[in-house]
């Protein structure tokens, strides 16, 4: 057996003992956490950090998407089923207000922002955003918007949080264990690609909301 197979085989056994866990009145979230050695928490955190779209999407996660734009960007982007639209006059109402802007900051998982309104957006929502690691993405000039929120809304963001730790959803209770599995390799890949031989992970534990962990390396 590889030990890409054996890894397969344990997170597979993981999976069944964390299904034999107490059930909750609520769909539980499968999440993934990814120890970490060998780097430094505050050099390697810009390129441990970021937005990856797994093969299955996450039904019922928190990937709520605010986009920062006018015109046909902002109707485009209403149309693909963004759940905010900020145009220029609704943020120059917010100034000031630093509780709507903190509620915004927090309730929306995911920034799009036209270029022209990104110093504005900068200003304005920059400190509640970048403390959280939500920096807008640039809506870049013919990019249909519709692909980019889709994609979003298939994606987790990656993120270290001053302790060598990489911890994210990967799934919900009900999806099936081949899903499950290929969104978790997706992370566990990506994390492997973006340590480029500097760094190592030592340890992969998995959970749902309320158990306990449960180590699959």
């Amino acid at each position: 057996m590889s030990e890409l197979q054996a890894i397969e085989k344990s997170f597979e056994d993981a999976l069944k003992k964390l299904e034999a866990s107490p059930k909750r009145r609520f769909k539980q979230t499968y999440e993934i956490i990814i120890n970490l050695e060998g780097i430094d928490v505050k050099k390697d955190a810009e390129k441990l950090t970021g937005i990856l779209k797994l093969p299955h999407p996450i039904l019922g996660l928190n990937n709520r998407i605010c986009v920062i734009a006018e015109r046909e960007i902002a109707s485009e982007a209403q149309k693909a089923g963004a759940d905010l639209i900020l145009k220029r006059t609704d943020l120059e109402k917010l100034q000031g207000n630093k509780r709507e802007l903190k509620k915004i900051a927090k309730n929306y998982k995911y920034f799009l922002a036209q270029p022209d309104l990104m110093p504005l957006v900068g200003r304005l929502l920059g400190a509640y955003l970048g403390s959280r690691g939500k920096l807008p993405q640039v809506i870049a000039p013919n990019i249909a918007v519709d692909r980019i929120i889709n994609d979003l809304k298939q994606s987790i963001r990656l993120r270290i949080k001053g302790q060598p730790v990489i911890s994210c959803a990967f799934g919900k209770e009900g999806m099936g264990i081949k899903d499950l599995k290929e969104n978790a390799f997706t992370i566990i890949e990506e994390v492997n690609k973006r340590l480029a031989g500097k760094g190592r992970i030592t340890s992969i534990y998995i959970k749902k909301t309320m158990s306990e962990p449960v180590r699959i390396k």
